[in-house]
C-alpha cells in the first residue's frame, strides 16, 4: 500500500502530528527512537509497534503487528512543498519483503 497525502501545515507541524500514534487509531503511546516500542488501539484491536528508523521531520520507518493482523513495515517520509507538506506512506508485509530478498539473490 502506498498513500501520498499533502497538508497545508509546514514540516515541523506534519512531524509532530506524525510521531502522534493517536492518529493511527483511538489512542496510543510511541518512543520515536530507534528500537523505541508502542502500541495503538483501535476499538478492541491492539497494535505493537517497535521503530526502525528516525530521521526527525523527514522520515520515520517501523514495524507493526497484533494478534489478528500479520506483521507489516510502515514508512512514512515528508516533504516540504510549496503549499505545505506532502506526506508519503507505504506499508508492505513483512513476509513478502523476505520472499523479495531471497528471490533477489
Amino acid at each position: 500500500m502506498y498513500r501520498e497525502v499533502d497538508v497545508p501545515c509546514d514540516v515541523e507541524a506534519a512531524w509532530q502530528h506524525v510521531i502522534d500514534p493517536s492518529w493511527l487509531g483511538d489512542d496510543g503511546e510511541l518512543d520515536v527512537v530507534p528500537g523505541g516500542e508502542g502500541w495503538v488501539s483501535e476499538g478492541d484491536e491492539t497494535k505493537y509497534l517497535v521503530v526502525e528508523e528516525v530521521d526527525d521531520e523527514r522520515h520515520l520507518s517501523f514495524r507493526w503487528a497484533s494478534f489478528v493482523d500479520a506483521p507489516s513495515r510502515v514508512e512514512i517520509d515528508l516533504e516540504p512543498t510549496l503549499e505545505g507538506t506532502r506526506i508519503a506512506i507505504s506499508e508492505s508485509p513483512l513476509e513478502a519483503r523476505a520472499m523479495a530478498s531471497l528471490v533477489a539473490r
